[in-house]
């Protein structure tokens, strides 16, 4: 071979070699970046995680608040219609009273006209009824 030859294999193979180191640093900074980048996205999500259980804690103690003022409310509503049942009744015995004692009235001492009792009665039935109606 002749020196020439050499010399352009030589210098081939210096190119050659110089092509090769390039790319493998190429390489190198690309495979760099990709792992820079699952970091940061492993980061992100780790991130978004504990976001998501703060909201979930946040969601569980709120539906724990709502489901115990709904127990609470239910028990108050069980008392009030209770109470308005009882009410009711309480409405109905005064009013059997009052009837009886207007009728006594009337018989009795004859101040009062059938016709203005008939009226004071219509005028005075109770309004309440002991039914258990969400009214």
């Amino acid at each position: 071979m002749s020196s020439c030859s050499r010399k352009t294999s030589e210098l081939e193979a210096a190119i050659m070699d110089e092509k090769k180191r390039k790319r493998m640093q190429s390489n190198r900074e690309s495979a760099k970046r990709s792992r820079l980048k699952r970091e940061q996205r492993v980061k992100d999500l780790v991130y978004e995680i504990q976001t998501l259980k703060e909201q979930i804690l946040e969601f569980n103690r709120q539906y724990n608040d709502m489901t115990q003022r709904t127990h609470n409310l239910s028990s108050e509503n069980e008392s009030l219609n209770l109470e308005k049942a009882k009410l009711g009744e309480y409405l109905n015995s005064l009013y059997s009273v009052y009837v009886r004692f207007t009728h006594q009235m009337s018989q009795t001492t004859g101040c009062l006209s059938k016709q203005k009792t008939w009226e004071v009665r219509n005028q005075m039935q109770p309004s309440i009824t002991t039914g258990m109606s969400n009214s």
